[in-house]
């Protein structure tokens, strides 16, 4: 109970340990073109820490989709939003470095994912821009949906 003259104490941070089975969106957009890859995957967050966790994305391979591996930092506070980075095996700090790598495209500006765990449901969205040599300079926006839901 809140007194007066004492501080009030800080709530836990939301618990999301565990497996969550869903669905990444990728969406990439020219200023000709949109398309976009539902990937079936799973997160996995293995550990928390206060608000800290950390833990794994595998995106399995189907129609438009490369079966990729990731790994995932970031936090949760008590409401249930959560920011992370996500990672992949390449010569970059995050997902877009390591796109603009294998793309040998210029990354020009990259997020972290954004989103909710709440009742058993982690969503979250990151974009990247991205400045590519094809026929002249292209701007390529990506964005990467994840939602799942806690097996």
């Amino acid at each position: 109970m809140f007194e007066p003259g004492h501080a009030q104490a800080a709530r836990a941070a939301a618990q999301i340990v565990g497996s969550y089975a869903g669905t990444a969106v990728a969406t990439v957009a020219t200023s000709i073109k949109t398309s976009s890859a539902t990937c079936p995957g799973v997160l996995t967050i293995a550990t928390q820490s206060g608000n800290a966790f950390s833990g794994s994305f595998d995106i399995q391979s189907g129609q438009g989709c490369d079966a990729q591996q990731a790994t995932v930092a970031g936090t949760v506070q008590d409401d249930g939003s959560v920011s992370f980075t996500a990672d992949t095996p390449g010569g970059g700090s995050n997902i877009w470095e390591d796109a603009a790598e294998r793309t040998h495209c210029r990354l020009v500006s990259g997020s972290t994912f954004d989103g909710m765990a709440a009742s058993g449901v982690l969503t979250a969205t990151g974009r990247g821009v991205y400045s590519c040599p094809l026929v002249g300079t292209v701007r390529v926006s990506v964005s990467l949906q994840v939602s799942a839901t806690q097996a």
